[in-house]
């Protein structure tokens, strides 16, 4: 069921337009790189030099943009270096010289590369906020950014418009576009957390997606540059040449509009799999044919292939860093560009010396890989923390309370289905999403228009007055009783006084850590509540392990960098992500372990 949110069209349209500002930004540069290179009077040869440097500074920017999203969030990061981004793009347009040109494209470089990672991040945390599949149509509206800041470019060069004027038109419209998307509370608040850079997101899987990225945008790269002199090879003319240029480009932009329901039905892996397959048909067939017609029914079969693996790619890099400061995205996208950069040189010195059809196998051998490697898309089971096949080695444990601890569900339901009455609105999309989630949470993503403080309140009040009904999850007791002396707390999306109150009454009150909904900015599934409580507690993240009983609070958990224990008291386990489930506590205990560690083992009540 789809809610009715604002979140959902809100967070999703701010983003789209960064997205949209980032592509229309660099295309109404590269609409002046010919006008460029006959003002500045240079060969290919020191232009090409000055080319490259707008490649350096992206590289530049994508290994500053972790400590960025660290410090300020990826919305707001993301948001400022689009500002950055468009104010800086007079000067390579305005350059008198190479060397200004080369400098110029040094610092517009960096932002877009700053840009690109921090949208990219931010879009990825607007799917987990969401709950679907949005990158494909994100990068969609870049590749739409792409088209209009090309041809409006292209037309203020007919038009006779100066270059500073055409620059200033490029910041109105990239300042309008950005000051109407400015970014949500829950992507502007600092990463707290474990220290996150390069060297530490290169982890096997990290490698293996800045592979996959690499393969990706070099074939790319080489359509882009290649697919309209492939044409020509078979007998097309100019005019006709550049329209397999445009076939591709077209199924490129248009498939990332249909990628996310694609992702949604088949899956990340099948989709780049299949993308591979395609890339390496396409071209295949086109070669096939002999013809100028063939050529470009193939380069449109290769659009269509490659158009969601990129977006695919970036989310999972995204997903790999729990703190959410994208230090595996930024690997991965800078490997995937400088396989942009790669990839048509490569392509024509191969074509230099056994021409341009047989160098295309290049693009045929790297649809294949693409297809062979989408298994590493497979997302990987393996725990932060060390996992024994009986069991879980940590240093703390932290426990949501209501259907973990307590079970307190047939209050919960009756208190909300009372709200629910009054306002004269339907309980079931309340019912189907409240667990794990504070009032506010849950009203803001089902009744925007009634999520009031005042309603949040009444909730939480009719909650705390209601006790009857309240019981301990079997073995509860006995699990805090074992855990006494060691690291453990509480994380509940209850105020504080609520859980005492609970806990209390069913017997488990032990004087605990209690980090209730007061104490962070935003409830599950943000990470906060868990990282603050490890932070309390003297521990890392990754030396947790979470009890939750709800997809909110383990996915919080999982974005935290920790454990999880799925405890299936009130959702079946198949809707609970992690492997570790377990009906209830009597299914686990306590060993002591060395320096500090303890083992939480696995008993035969286990469901895994």
């Amino acid at each position: 069921m789809l809610l009715a949110s604002s979140r959902q069209t809100e967070l999703p349209s701010a983003i789209s337009k960064w997205f949209l500002v980032n592509g229309f930004v660099v295309a109404g540069w590269i609409a002046h790189i010919p006008r460029q290179k006959v003002a500045l009077q240079t060969s290919p040869g020191p232009l090409g030099l000055a080319l490259l440097c707008m490649a350096v500074g992206s590289i530049f920017g994508m290994m500053a943009a972790p400590g960025m999203i660290g410090r300020f969030g990826a919305g707001r990061a993301g948001w400022m270096a689009g500002f950055a981004f468009a104010f800086l793009v007079p000067f390579p347009l305005l350059a008198g010289s190479v060397p200004i040109l080369g400098l110029s494209l040094l610092a517009f470089g960096t932002m877009h590369g700053l840009m690109d990672v921090t949208m990219n991040a931010a879009a990825a945390a607007c799917e987990k906020d969401v709950g679907q599949p949005l990158m494909s149509s994100f990068h969609g509206w870049f590749s739409v950014g792409m088209v209009a800041g090309v041809s409006g470019g292209v037309a203020a060069l007919k038009a006779g418009l100066s270059p500073a004027a055409h620059a200033a038109l490029v910041i109105a419209i990239a300042a309008g576009l950005l000051l109407s998307g400015w970014p949500r509370a829950s992507l502007t608040r600092s990463v707290e957390g474990i220290s996150s850079g390069w060297l530490a997101s290169m982890n096997r899987q990290t490698l293996a997606l800045s592979a996959l990225a690499f393969v990706c945008l070099f074939l790319e790269g080489a359509m882009a540059d290649w697919s309209g002199l492939l044409a020509g090879e078979f007998g097309a003319g100019a005019d006709v040449a550049s329209v397999a240029y445009v076939a591709f480009t077209a199924t490129w932009a248009g498939g990332r509009f249909a990628g996310d329901r694609l992702t949604r039905r088949i899956g990340d892996v099948n989709v780049v799999r299949i993308g591979g397959c395609l890339a390496a048909i396409g071209v295949g067939f086109g070669l096939w044919t002999g013809a100028s017609i063939g050529v470009t029914v193939g380069c449109g079969i290769v659009g269509l292939g490659l158009a969601n693996a990129v977006p695919i790619l970036f989310r999972a890099a995204a997903a790999l860093d729990p703190t959410g400061r994208a230090a595996g995205l930024a690997l991965v996208t800078g490997v995937g560009y400088s396989g942009f950069l790669v990839g048509p040189p490569l392509v024509g010195f191969t074509a230099e010396a056994v021409g341009l059809p047989r160098a295309m196998f290049l693009v045929i051998a790297g649809g294949i890989l693409l297809a062979s490697g989408a298994v590493a898309l497979r997302p990987r089971r393996k725990l932060a923390n060390q996992s024994l096949p009986e069991g879980l080695v940590c240093r703390a444990v932290l426990l949501d309370m209501d259907g973990t601890l307590v079970d307190s569900t047939a209050i919960s339901e009756a208190v909300w289905r009372e709200w629910a009455a009054n306002a004269g609105v339907d309980p079931d999309p309340i019912l189907s999403i409240h667990h794990g989630r504070r009032p506010e949470e849950t009203l803001s993503l089902t009744y925007p228009d009634l999520a009031t403080a005042e309603a949040a309140n009444w909730v939480q009040t009719a909650g705390a007055a209601r006790t009857l009904g309240l019981k301990a999850i079997p073995g509860a007791a006995e699990l805090l009783d074992a855990l006494a002396g060691r690291p453990w707390a509480v994380v509940t999306s209850a105020t504080r006084s609520l859980a005492e109150t609970r806990l209390r009454v069913v017997g488990l009150w032990r004087d605990n850590l209690v980090v209730g909904a007061e104490d962070v900015a935003e409830g599950k599934p943000s990470p906060e509540g868990y990282l603050t409580a490890a932070r309390r507690l003297g521990v890392r993240a990754e030396e947790c392990v979470v009890m939750e009983d709800a997809p909110a609070g383990i996915e919080a958990a999982r974005r935290a960098g920790m454990a999880v224990v799925g405890i299936t008291t009130t959702h079946p386990p198949a809707a609970l992500a992690t492997p570790h489930l377990v009906r209830d506590f009597t299914a686990l205990a306590v060993e002591p372990g060395k320096d500090g560690e303890f083992w939480l083992q696995f008993t035969d009540g286990s469901l895994k």
